[in-house]
């Protein structure tokens, strides 16, 4: 392709990366990521968690066991405080409630009942995280914005001490994809649950909190450099071990087994009753499992609406954060490709686009962009299945694909048009074949000027215009329409191209525009052909025409020309030019001279080898050069009746007007 194309061309993928940027930018590109995630989380499969990590959950069973023996939802403080007894004396090393104490119970009682199991709890070596919750006002980048508003738990469960975290405050079933680990509120931050347990973890491992490791710009934990990092979600809901809640209340459940015996038709649930909790309870739950565990409290009943959009679908919020949690003790950090690279990809992916498009054919660079584009959506699964790193799906996917198109498109267009110049150019003067193969390398036919080595042949009537004095315009018209096709014919069957048509005369290339094995040889036997047409297709070319007989001549010369477009701005052609037509000429006008219908230079004898008869004729000094040529005469191998055609030059018998009788002499039947 010229490099002026090519130049064109790089616009146009340029124009498809603004396209793609302008898509990306539209919103769109967060559908395409979100599918992409869930994608890629569930091609990698369900992965291991942190073994201390487990829910106790309050799911619609619980509740409805619990208000079988008058426990009614929302729990009352005391039951909270009796699960964390239980847990304290299980051994369990922290409990985290993702549930909000913030307003006042009707007795007081409860949150202090609270109170002192959180005291409890702390002598005994169990930490319990409470549940605040914060509304943001206007945020800048990076979390750092006004706290509008503040809730915590009461001032009485406060008395306790509790260590406290944030609660995710986005709206419910939106996508989770982040842990939101950090918002500063003037001289101190509030932490995610997740990221406050991790911090209570490496304090008692002794770590250095005089720099919080949690600052903002850390990357230690796959921080964004925005307070936050990416939830690396092991599996679906229920990865995180489960425990519904009612299970740790044995007692509650005998009394509701018991209410049901005697009322006999009461169904706490339909897929599971009293009876069969506590079946699963003396089977499964067993207190000390729960010894250095990490207890996560918070509901997972379809009834509160409390879960979110994760990759691997609906997911409760307790679970989310306990996913969080895992993601930082197991190390698994979600590791996002740089901004820098990020672009430099997405203008690699664009400027490889724009090279399928305008060096390889349309059908090959769609395989390669197909095979590229394949590899790149092979490399990024692989990246984040074999190493957690999160490179980005759409922008560059979308870049790659608008700049092939667009380059593509371009080349499309251009290439047709070139066609079309091409055929309007060679398409009446060579055989089909031949405009086939200069579409398919328009470089063999360069109109901006080439040099071939190339046969150049002349022919012409002998004495046409004594010839043509018995015939009015049309008839002279409709007579040569029919011998230049028929020699037209001849020309384009040995794979010459009819350069231009001279009144009776031809003017043919051989060995351009497509370079030809041995132009030389293709141009005697058309010539040969050509002599032999003309005596047996003689009646068919005059029928019906008062036309008498007649014969050609023929001259070849081999050499090297230059082959381009010739001619004004309004109106060009393409040809050749050089001493080859020349002389190739003057050899068609010398066989007037010899009585020969054809006439070869040295240089062409040279070329054709013994595959014909020829014989040598001497030097002739041609018009316009210095050096004479060496002329061969071609013999058929017919014999003298196809290749003499001194009877038909002037003075001959068979000569128009000439001493012939009207029987030697005949005009067309």
């Amino acid at each position: 392709m010229p490099l002026r194309r090519r130049l064109w061309a790089i616009v146009f993928a340029l124009f498809g990366l603004l396209t793609a940027t302008l898509f990306n930018g539209l919103g769109v590109a967060e559908f395409t990521e979100m599918f992409f995630k869930r994608s890629v989380f569930r091609i990698r499969g369900v992965q291991e968690t942190d073994a201390r990590i487990v829910i106790a959950g309050i799911d619609d069973v619980t509740i409805n066991m619990l208000e079988g023996v008058g426990i009614y939802y929302p729990f009352p403080r005391t039951v909270h405080a009796e699960l964390i007894r239980k847990l304290t004396d299980a051994g369990a090393k922290i409990v985290v409630f993702d549930i909000l104490f913030s307003t006042e119970p009707w007795d007081i009682s409860e949150d202090e009942d609270l109170r002192d199991a959180i005291i409890y709890a702390r002598e005994s070596g169990t930490t319990v995280v409470l549940s605040e919750a914060i509304q943001l006002g206007t945020v800048e980048v990076g979390l750092r914005g006004d706290i509008e508003s503040l809730e915590d738990s009461t001032n009485t469960i406060l008395e306790a001490k509790p260590v406290t975290a944030i609660v995710n405050t986005a709206p419910k079933l939106s996508y989770k994809e982040k842990e939101t680990a950090i918002v500063p509120l003037e001289s101190s931050n509030h932490y995610s649950q997740a990221t406050q347990v991790y911090r209570l973890l490496l304090r008692e491992r002794g770590e250095d909190f005089d720099a919080d490791p949690f600052a903002y710009g850390i990357t230690e934990i796959g921080d964004t450099g925005h307070g936050d990092f990416l939830i690396n979600y092991a599996g679906p809901d229920g990865t995180i071990p489960q425990f519904n809640l009612a299970l740790f209340f044995p007692e509650y459940l005998e009394q509701s087994f018991e209410d049901e015996e005697e009322e006999g038709e009461k169904a706490l649930d339909e897929s599971q009753s009293a009876s069969e909790l506590v079946e699963e309870e003396e089977k499964a739950l067993d207190l000390s499992q729960f010894s250095g565990a990490i207890v996560f409290v918070g509901s997972v009943a379809k009834a509160d609406n409390d879960y979110f959009m994760t990759p691997f679908d609906e997911m409760f919020g307790v679970e989310t954060n306990a996913q969080a949690l895992s993601t930082l003790l197991t190390g698994s950090f979600i590791h996002v490709t740089e901004r820098r690279l990020a672009i430099a990809l997405v203008v690699l992916l664009a400027l490889l686009a724009w090279a399928f498009a305008v060096n390889m054919r349309p059908l090959p660079s769609f395989v390669a962009f197909t095979i590229v584009l394949l590899a790149y959506e092979t490399l990024i699964v692989l990246a984040f299945t074999k190493g957690n790193l999160l490179m980005p799906f759409t922008y560059p996917s979308v870049t790659f694909f608008f700049s092939f198109f667009f380059s593509l498109s371009f080349r499309v267009l251009t290439e047709e048009a070139e066609k079309r110049r091409i055929r309007s150019t060679f398409g009446r003067y060579v055989a089909p074949d031949v405009v086939k193969e200069i579409i398919d390398r328009p470089e063999l036919a360069d109109l901006g000027g080439v040099e071939r080595d190339v046969a150049l042949l002349f022919s012409d009537i002998r004495n046409y215009s004594t010839l043509s004095e018995k015939t009015d315009p049309h008839q002279t018209v409709e007579f040569l329409n029919r011998f230049l096709t028929e020699v037209s014919d001849v020309i384009m069957s040995n794979g010459g191209f009819v350069d231009k048509f001279m009144g009776d005369g031809v003017m043919a290339i051989f060995g351009a525009p497509v370079p030809r094995e041995n132009p030389a040889e293709d141009a005697v036997r058309t010539a040969l052909q050509v002599a032999e047409l003309v005596i047996d297709r003689m009646d068919e070319i005059v029928r019906d025409l008062p036309v008498p007989h007649f014969r050609v001549g023929v001259g070849i010369h081999y050499g090297t020309v230059v082959m381009g477009n010739v001619g004004s701005s309004r109106r060009m052609d393409y040809t050749c030019i050089g001493d080859v037509v020349n002389v190739a000429s003057r050899l068609e006008s010398e066989t007037k001279t010899f009585g020969t219908a054809i006439l070869i230079s040295q240089e062409v004898h040279e070329h054709i080898g013994e595959g014909f008869s020829c014989e040598h004729l001497g030097a002739v000094k041609v018009k316009g050069r210095a050096e004479p040529v060496e002329v061969y005469k071609v013999l058929h191998p017919r014999g003298d009746e196809v290749t003499d055609i001194k009877d038909y030059l002037p003075g001959g018998p068979k000569f128009p007007g000439g001493s012939a009788t009207p029987d030697e002499a005949p005009a067309g039947p």
